[in-house]
């Protein structure tokens, strides 16, 4: 059984003692030379001889940083003027708090019944009254006596009695500890990943020249929207691309279409907030889609299997849109107002995007990560080849909406193919042709706006590839 308290120094009752004195010497010292600030000193209670290690610093960092949170969201500014996180009687953090005792314990009381394991949390509120320190109890701020971390009875009571052994104790102590160690470890990575997938949607927008496509330089084929649209658009997306990745990391659902499933009712809401940032410019609606699946199938890959691994990512997806086609085309017929992909399902039998995400993105995994992993350039460059790769082999709803015809593909192809024998963006020759077919495209206002979302996806992909944190390893 996994436990806290394989590691770590013994401390006997006397330095606990010690390390109390001292304790109270720097509240007195702070409350002095700050007499109207409200001093919190906090610690934890651990029972047993071993009071500190790793594992039980990262626990109160961790749960300390939540505390932190809860101040600032209630507008009070603090300050964390001394800490000892790696003494060994247990790690220690004193705060200076410019607002009353009694607002801060209140929400010292409530953090520490937040959860379980804040319970271990012992915060103690300290203010200057009239020139005697007094410390505020919870009968203060009206709240109930500590409750015993095994039966519930109050903590006092069982403390005195020994109902219950260190041993006992220790259990208990060591099974909140490592629950809460394994949810933060998750927030983390989920936190990560977000990150990593708002920069593959800035890195997308930002490489330039692209051809029907909005970059730094040159919208043309999108008038109604420029690089700072696509700004605010990414930044809106934060909190649906945080939810997908809680999603995959936090399920222990083996149901990977129920996934998918809530999935899409985020990406819903997350759309309409898009539109908000963008005033009703359509700028990421296929990204919603597709990195949202993204983001959730890797985060859900990497909990279960510890390693970036593509061709499980690719399966984790194939598993979450097995019923995609037959859930959004095989029922048109009763639609009122149909989509453009729908249309051209209907009348060409082409199954763009959803046909793509449907077989598990095969353009992205076999030619688009390949091409970026192996670029050695710089981002923009990288950018740009993989670029040309997803849009000679991707079949762009987008880009046959504009034209209204899908004969546009075989143009498409043969102008960026005639890129590519030039050299790409590797030769002036190529550079000079990706330009000329990026003045074609704005000429005949045409767009690759499906290649953009399989090239946003790419990025993501080979950011989480190449910035892998420790734990985690590539395949």
């Amino acid at each position: 059984m996994q436990t806290i308290f394989d590691h770590g120094e013994y401390q006997d009752i006397l330095a606990v003692l010690k390390n109390k004195d001292e304790r109270v010497k720097i509240q007195n010292q702070l409350l002095k030379t700050n007499p109207s600030m409200t001093v919190v000193a906090a610690k934890l209670n651990i029972p047993g001889p071993i009071k500190n290690n790793k594992k039980i610093e990262s626990f109160f960092i961790a749960g300390l940083n939540e505390f932190e949170k809860m101040l600032l969201d209630a507008g009070i500014v603090f300050i964390s003027k001394k800490e000892w996180l790696d003494k060994k009687t247990g790690p220690e953090r004193f705060y200076l708090v410019d607002t009353g005792a009694i607002l801060v314990k209140e929400i010292t009381s409530h953090f520490e019944e937040l959860k379980p394991s804040y319970r271990l949390f012992d915060l103690d509120v300290l203010a200057n009254d009239s020139g005697t320190i007094k410390s505020l109890s919870r009968s203060d701020v009206n709240q109930p006596a500590r409750k015993c971390l095994i039966c519930g009875r109050p903590a006092k009571e069982c403390g005195r009695s020994r109902r219950h052994s260190v041993e006992e104790l220790q259990e208990k102590v060591s099974q909140l500890v490592c629950v809460e160690l394994v949810y933060q470890e998750k927030e983390n990575i989920a936190n990560w990943l977000t990150q990593l997938a708002q920069r593959a949607l800035l890195y997308e927008v930002s490489a330039w020249p692209k051809p029907g496509l909005v970059d730094p330089v040159e919208h043309g084929a999108h008038l109604d929207m420029d690089i700072f649209t696509f700004i605010n658009s990414s930044i809106s997306l934060r909190n649906y691309l945080h939810q997908a990745a809680l999603l995959g990391i936090m399920s222990r659902s083996a149901n990977l279409s129920l996934i998918f499933e809530k999935l899409r009712e985020y990406g819903k809401k997350a759309e309409k907030t898009m539109f908000v940032a963008t005033n009703n410019v359509n700028t990421h609606k296929g990204a919603v889609f597709s990195l949202g699946v993204f983001v959730t199938a890797t985060a859900y890959s990497l909990q279960h299997l510890k390693r970036f691994d593509a061709n499980d990512i690719k399966n984790v997806i194939k598993k979450m849109l097995k019923n995609l086609i037959n859930d959004d085309l095989k029922h048109l017929s009763s639609k009122k107002i149909l989509t453009a992909g729908e249309k051209q399902y209907l009348k060409y039998g082409l199954s763009g995007i959803r046909g793509e995400a449907h077989a598990g993105y095969p353009t992205v995994f076999k030619y688009g990560l390949p091409t970026l992993l192996t670029s050695n350039y710089d981002w923009n460059s990288r950018i740009l080849i993989t670029f040309l790769e997803l849009a000679l082999h991707i079949e762009d709803s987008t880009l046959i909406k504009r034209a209204g015809d899908p004969a546009i593909q075989e143009w498409k192809n043969k102008e960026i193919q005639e890129c590519l024998n030039l050299g790409g963006i590797r030769t002036k020759a190529g550079q000079q042709k990706l330009t000329e077919i990026e003045e074609k495209f704005t000429q005949q206002n045409l767009s690759l706006g499906g290649t953009a979302d399989l090239l946003i996806v790419t990025i993501f992909l080979a950011l989480v590839k190449e910035g892998l944190p420790d734990g985690l390893q590539n395949k």
